[in-house]
This record gives structure tokens, C-alpha cells and sequence, in this order.
């Protein structure tokens, strides 16, 4: 009998474990505030060819980490249409950099959904596509497949997983992607944008020495544990017509938003952060070759770029 009842066990612990091992719900986990008031250098050994492609895409310099952000392993990929640092910990972008003239946006090139691994980075460094299969959230660009219109290989590289990161569907596909779109008017209007996108783990909590505890919550999904990210930033920077550079940036949380109900226009203006705030709360330093006096111009006021 007692034989008997250690079998019986056996098969309820090993159905339990089946049973979560097919479970595609995210799991919530913990991890350290990279702001909180409770409290790499990767430039060296670049190729020549990554060089030239980061002087491209990343404006006033490969944005760096704070050496004490706690991010983990990460890897550099520099390809023509785009720049990131993919963190081996997260399976996500830390950020993004990209260059989008007005003739990268001249063209009619349609959007081909071929998602697949980065082949740059190697497996359990990397998300899979399995890693997003049935959990509720969508595969979500950092550099838009839209802002490639004239070039198939740069418009196909955009769909490798190391540039994305977990969204929310109808953030994703509504007020994220009316946001993409205002981004590119603004570069046909002024010739070319720079921008800058990425992911945080932010909670309000943390600006409060009432409620910081250090620690932010935030979901994983898949066998990969893909971080899902609390919020997504974005700057943009472009000059006038006087020729002048301006900047400006965003941060949204990573939920569905009520769909607007006059001229299906969300106001963005509601969401305009300075980039020094969000430098502090994601512990990046977005453009660190940038003037200090145009780094107070740009980074620590409020943008003119709106109006």
C-alpha cells in the first residue's frame, strides 16, 4: 500500500509539472530599480564596418550603461538600418538607434511578417519565436519595419527578434504604432530623424521614499523568460528649418489606452518626458558625446519640437 500511494504521488507532481510546463500565462518576477532613491564600455574592439554603422545610426555616439545599472551580459549588433545593444539577460533590446531620411521612407515596399532569431546571437542568449507563442503579447518593433520602405534586406532585418520586445496587443497596434507614424512625418518633413527607442522597467513608487522599495515587478514570458517591459521610450532628433537641432521624447506604458474618440488622434503631448529623465531611470546615457552646454538645451528641458 505504501508503495502504491508513493506511485500515486509521483504521477501528481509530474502531471503539476506538465501542467505548467504548457502554461503560456506570463509569470511575474522581481528584479533591481534602476532608479530608485533607495540608492561597459562596448566601443572598444568594434569593427571598422560597426563603426561606420554606429557613426551612422546613434547620434552624438553609441549611447553607453551605467556601469552600475545592473544589466547583465549584453551584445552590440550594428547592422546598415539600425544599431542596438540586446541584453542576454532580458532577451530584449536595451535600445535602439536609428538614421530615417525622407528616402528611406520613399519607397513602396510592403510589410513581410517573417519574425525569426536573430542569427547573430546565439540560442539562451536570444529570444525564439516559441518564446512569444500564445502569451497574450505581441512581438513589438523598436526600429518599425515602416521606416524601411526602399530596401528589402533592411526592411527583413527589422523582423529578427533582437529587435523587439513584448507589447501589449492594442498598444502595440494602435497609440505605439500612431506614434511610429508621427515620427516618420516629422523626418519627410525635416529630411531625416535620429531616434532612439527602447524598453524600461519603471514604477512610480520608486520616486517616493514612502513607497521605494529598490525592487520593480514585471512579467516574463516563455521558456526564455522575454522580460516584458513596464514602459517604451522614444526620442527623436531632427533639425529645424533654421537648421537648428531639436529633441524630444516620450514615454508611454506598456497597456492598452482608451482609443480616442475625436479625429482618432492620441495627444502625445501628454506623454513628453525630458531624455535626462529618462537617462536616470533606465541608467543610459543616450548621446554622451553631445556638447554640455547643448546637452542642457537638449536632454534637461522640455523639447520645442512639439510646436
Amino acid at each position: 500500500m505504501r508503495n502504491y500511494s508513493r506511485y500515486i504521488g509521483r504521477i501528481i507532481v509530474f502531471g503539476s509539472l506538465l501542467a505548467l510546463s504548457a502554461c503560456k500565462t506570463p509569470t511575474t518576477v522581481s528584479r533591481i530599480a534602476p532608479y530608485s532613491v533607495t540608492t561597459v564600455s562596448l566601443e572598444a574592439g568594434l569593427s571598422p564596418q560597426d563603426q561606420a554603422r554606429v557613426s551612422k545610426n546613434c547620434i552624438f555616439g553609441l549611447p553607453k550603461l551605467d556601469p552600475g545599472g545592473h544589466f547583465g551580459p549584453t551584445d552590440l549588433i550594428a547592422r546598415e538600418g539600425y544599431v542596438l545593444i540586446h541584453s542576454a539577460t532580458d532577451k530584449i533590446p536595451l535600445f535602439v538607434c536609428e538614421h530615417v531620411t525622407a528616402d528611406h521612407l520613399a519607397g513602396h515596399l510592403s510589410r513581410d511578417d517573417k519574425f525569426q532569431p536573430d542569427p547573430l546571437l546565439k540560442p539562451g542568449r536570444r529570444a525564439e519565436l516559441k518564446d512569444y507563442a500564445r502569451t497574450g503579447y505581441d512581438r513589438g518593433h523598436q526600429a518599425p519595419a515602416g521606416d524601411q520602405t526602399t530596401d528589402a534586406t533592411l526592411k527583413a532585418e527589422t523582423f529578427y527578434l533582437s529587435n523587439m520586445a513584448p507589447q501589449v496587443p492594442m498598444f502595440n497596434r494602435q497609440i505605439w504604432k500612431q506614434l511610429e507614424t508621427l515620427v516618420r512625418d516629422w523626418a519627410r518633413e525635416r529630411g531625416e530623424a535620429f531616434i532612439i527607442t527602447g524598453a524600461m522597467f519603471y514604477d512610480p513608487k520608486e520616486e517616493s521614499p514612502v513607497t521605494a522599495t529598490g525592487i520593480i515587478q514585471h512579467k516574463i514570458i516563455g521558456a526564455d523568460a522575454v522580460a516584458v517591459p513596464t514602459h517604451f521610450y522614444k526620442i527623436v532628433a531632427a533639425r529645424d528649418a533654421h537648421g537648428v537641432l531639436q529633441t524630444i521624447a516620450f514615454v508611454l506604458e506598456n497597456k492598452s489606452y482608451p482609443k480616442p474618440k475625436k479625429h482618432n488622434t492620441y495627444h502625445f503631448e501628454n506623454y513628453i518626458q525630458t531624455i535626462d529623465w529618462i537617462q536616470k531611470r533606465t541608467g543610459l546615457n543616450f548621446m554622451p558625446e553631445l556638447d554640455p552646454v547643448e546637452e542642457k538645451r537638449l536632454e534637461k528641458q522640455p523639447s520645442p519640437m512639439w510646436n
